[in-house]
């Protein structure tokens, strides 16, 4: 199955809770990946560590996270690696 986000539910921290496209919302983590690329300063991915540009995320038209700065994850990626709302909290 091709996963896609279909909405935005909630941002906090490095988190995002987003309703996919299984009717699941689920919350992926983005921290690991973000501390990741700021210890080699990638200057992309890097940029989200700052918590101000990271809640800029917006759903762009292939149903994935994405920033201004170009930025973006494949959202079969996403859904792998989120979870459900109650293994979540």
């Amino acid at each position: 199955m091709l996963y896609y986000i279909k909405k935005i539910v909630a941002v906090q921290d490095f988190k995002v809770s987003c309703l996919f496209n299984t009717g699941e919302t689920r919350t992926v983590d983005l921290r690991p990946i973000i501390e990741k690329y700021s210890k080699i300063q990638d200057g992309l991915v890097s940029r989200l560590a700052d918590t101000n540009y990271f809640r800029k995320v917006k759903l762009d038209s292939y149903g994935t996270l994405s920033w201004d700065n170009g930025v973006d994850f494949d959202p079969d990626n996403l859904y792998k690696m989120s979870k459900t709302e109650i293994e979540s909290f």
